[in-house]
């Protein structure tokens, strides 16, 4: 498996390859939304030319909106190259090794040591969040990117998240970036289990298969999508917890009863497409990821 500075390196190649002709294709087919109000917009990572208008409408929603700041929650596939062994260890559960990666890190975080410097998954939004400021006429949008790291079932005493929640309660949009299923040959699957990427069926279990995952996040219970994120290979395992409880009210940390207790978040899926990796990854087809735009907004009542 590649690591996040080679990935970070393929994409790099990859808008360059586009260039600034093919993200305004990518913004030509983007489709119109609207930033939701109290809400926020995921979209996927996935390679741009095959996915890339999903990004673009993230896009060019924060910039039509006309904010100042959007605070973007990206993935960190594992920090940098150099520090494999203390992710390892941290994933392992060692207390000094989850004492100093368990946390929101980032440009301009308190105490960021720079673990993020290799990663990618924001870059291309970032990007495409230029190029839609370019063509609207408008100043694009302060972009805070921030990448929250074993979360668990807890994001309340997540060190950082204090701060991120006062970045949202001042006014700054709020978006996710994440790829909530990883499948097939190139990611572990038994060759009896492995779905063929151009089986109607096969987008339609993706579909299913999201939303059950989104539908726990939306009722807050971060145990049961902490379980499906392991079983199908979602990278939302981080970014979804802490999405989710930034859109909740303040307040004290409450209790999994409580949390539960609340009104659910109002989500839907807005587009889907599943994205060919094996040429990527050297892998037999089918290997593939499915990469999603979707909306979640605070419920009513």
């Amino acid at each position: 498996m590649k690591s996040a500075r080679a990935w970070k390196e393929y994409y790099a190649r990859e808008r360059a390859q586009l260039g600034s002709a093919g993200l305004q294709g990518l913004l030509d087919r983007a489709r119109a939304l609207p930033l939701p109000k109290k809400g926020a917009l995921v979209f996927p990572h996935t390679r741009l030319e095959a996915s890339g208008e999903l990004v673009a409408a993230a896009a060019l929603a924060v910039v039509r909106s006309g904010c100042d700041e959007v605070l973007a929650l990206g993935i960190l596939h594992g920090c940098r190259e150099a520090d494999a062994e203390l992710v390892r260890r941290a994933r392992e559960g060692a207390p000094s090794a989850r004492a100093a990666l368990r946390r929101v890190h980032g440009p301009g975080v308190a105490g960021d040591a720079g673990y993020w410097t290799e990663e990618f998954s924001l870059d291309g939004f970032v990007a495409l969040v230029e190029a839609a400021a370019a063509r609207e006429g408008k100043k694009p949008p302060r972009i805070t990117s921030v990448y929250p790291f074993l979360v668990g079932e807890h994001p309340a005493d997540l060190p950082g998240a204090d701060e991120l929640r006062a970045r949202v309660e001042k006014g700054a949009a709020l978006v996710a970036t994440a790829d909530p299923i990883h499948h097939g040959a190139g990611y572990g699957a038994r060759e009896e289990d492995r779905l063929p990427l151009e089986d109607p069926q096969t987008l339609e279990f993706a579909r299913w298969t999201i939303e059950r995952g989104f539908q726990l996040l939306a009722s807050r219970d971060f145990g049961g999508f902490l379980r499906h994120a392991s079983e199908v290979k979602s990278d939302f395992r981080d970014c979804g917890p802490l999405m989710t409880w930034l859109l909740g009210p303040s307040g004290p940390p409450a209790s999994s009863r409580a949390l539960s207790a609340r009104p659910p978040l109002e989500m839907e899926i807005l587009d889907l497409m599943l994205v060919d990796y094996s040429k990527a990854l050297e892998a037999p087809a089918p290997t593939w990821v499915a990469g999603a735009l979707a909306s979640f907004r605070a419920g009513q009542g």
